[in-house]
C-alpha cells in the first residue's frame, strides 16, 4: 500500500498540529512519517534557551520569596510559642504563692477580731462594774416640768417671730436707702468730675462756680439729712421699741410709725400738716411724749389733730 493512503486519523492530526507551518513530514522507507531536521534546529535555538534561562530564573525567585515567607511565619510561631510558656510559669507560680497569701490574710483578720473581742470584754466589765453609778430614771412631776418648759420656749418664740419679721423689714427698707445713697453718691462724684473737667478745659465765671458749690452742698445735705434719719430710726428701734399692750390683743403700737407720719405730712403738706388720731390705731402715750418732748404739738382747736413743730422758724 502506497504512504500516501494512510488515512489521516485524528490523533495524526492533532500531532501535526502541533509542529509549526515550516515542518515538513518525511516519509522513509519504514513508511512513518517523521519531522524533519528543521524542528530540530529550533530546539536548540538562542531564543529558545534564553526562554527557559528566564523561566528558570523566576522559578527561583518564587522559591526564594516562598522560603522568606515560611522563615517569618516559623518565627512568628516561635515567639508566640515562647509567650505561652511565660504564661504557664506565671500562672504556676502564682497558683504556688496564692495559698501563702491567702493564709497572711486570714491571720491579720483573726487578729483584728481578736482586738476587737478584746475591747469589747472590757467595755462589758466596765458596763458591769458601774451598773449602780445609773441616774435614775425621770419621774412623773420633773417629765410634767420639762414639757411645761418646752411649751413656754415655743411660746416666747412665736411671739418674737412677728417682731423678727418687722425687724427683717426694717432691714431691707435701710438696706434699699443704703442703696440709694450709695447711687447717690455715685452721681455726686461724676457731677464732681465732670466739673473737674469743665474747668480744666475751659474758664468759668465766680457764679457758676457758686452754682456749682451750691449743687455739691445741696446734696451733701441731702446725703447727711439722709444719714440723720436713719440714725433716728436706729434710735427709736433701740431706746422705743415696739409696745403690745394688751397681751390679749394683737396690736402693736410703734413711735417710729407716729414721728414719721407727722414727718411726711409736714414735707408732703405743709400747708395742713396735721395728722388726724384715729382712736385705737396709736398708742396715746407716744403722743404725750411726742409732746412733752417738743417734737410735735396739738392743733389749737382740735386735740385730736398733731402736727410735727417748725424747726426751722
Amino acid at each position: 500500500m502506497n504512504p500516501t493512503d494512510i488515512p489521516t486519523t485524528p490523533a495524526a492530526a492533532g500531532a501535526g498540529a502541533g509542529l509549526n507551518n515550516d515542518q515538513e513530514l518525511r516519509t522513509p522507507a519504514s513508511g512513518v512519517p517523521t519531522p524533519s531536521t528543521n524542528a530540530e534546529s529550533n530546539l536548540t535555538s538562542p531564543a529558545v534557551v534564553a526562554r527557559d534561562s528566564a523561566s528558570f530564573k523566576r522559578r527561583e525567585e518564587n522559591l526564594r520569596i516562598t522560603g522568606e515567607i515560611l522563615r517569618e511565619r516559623c518565627v512568628d510561631k516561635l515567639e508566640r510559642l515562647n509567650q505561652l510558656r511565660q504564661e504557664v510559669a506565671k500562672k504556676q507560680q502564682s497558683t504556688v504563692t496564692r495559698p501563702q497569701n491567702d493564709n497572711t490574710l486570714q491571720e491579720q483578720q483573726l487578729a483584728i477580731l481578736r482586738i476587737e473581742e478584746a475591747r469589747l470584754k472590757a467595755e462589758h466589765k466596765k458596763i458591769r462594774d458601774n451598773k449602780h453609778n445609773f441616774p435614775e430614771p425621770l419621774s412623773e412631776v420633773n417629765k410634767l416640768r420639762v414639757r411645761q418648759s418646752i411649751h413656754d420656749s415655743i411660746h416666747e418664740l412665736a411671739i418674737m417671730l412677728p417682731h423678727l419679721k418687722q425687724e427683717l423689714e426694717e432691714t431691707q427698707a435701710e438696706l434699699a436707702g443704703e442703696k440709694q445713697l450709695m447711687k447717690e453718691l455715685e452721681e455726686i462724684r461724676r457731677a464732681l468730675q465732670a466739673r473737674r473737667q469743665d474747668l480744666a478745659t475751659s474758664g468759668e465765671s465766680i457764679s457758676s462756680q457758686q452754682s456749682t458749690q451750691g449743687r455739691t452742698k445741696m446734696m451733701e445735705t441731702k446725703v447727711l439729712v439722709q444719714e440723720l434719719m436713719r440714725e433716728l430710726t436706729k434710735f427709736l428701734a433701740r431706746y422705743y421699741p415696739p409696745v403690745q399692750p394688751d397681751d390679749d390683743d394683737a396690736t402693736v403700737y410703734d413711735l417710729k410709725q407716729v414721728l414719721e407720719d407727722i414727718m411726711n405730712l409736714s414735707v408732703s403738706q405743709p400747708a395742713d400738716p396735721y395728722l388726724v388720731l384715729v382712736p385705737g390705731e396709736y398708742y396715746p402715750p407716744h403722743i404725750e411724749q411726742l409732746i412733752n418732748a417738743g417734737v410735735a404739738v396739738r392743733h389749737p382747736r382740735d386735740s385730736q389733730r398733731l402736727r410735727l413743730i417748725d424747726f426751722y422758724s
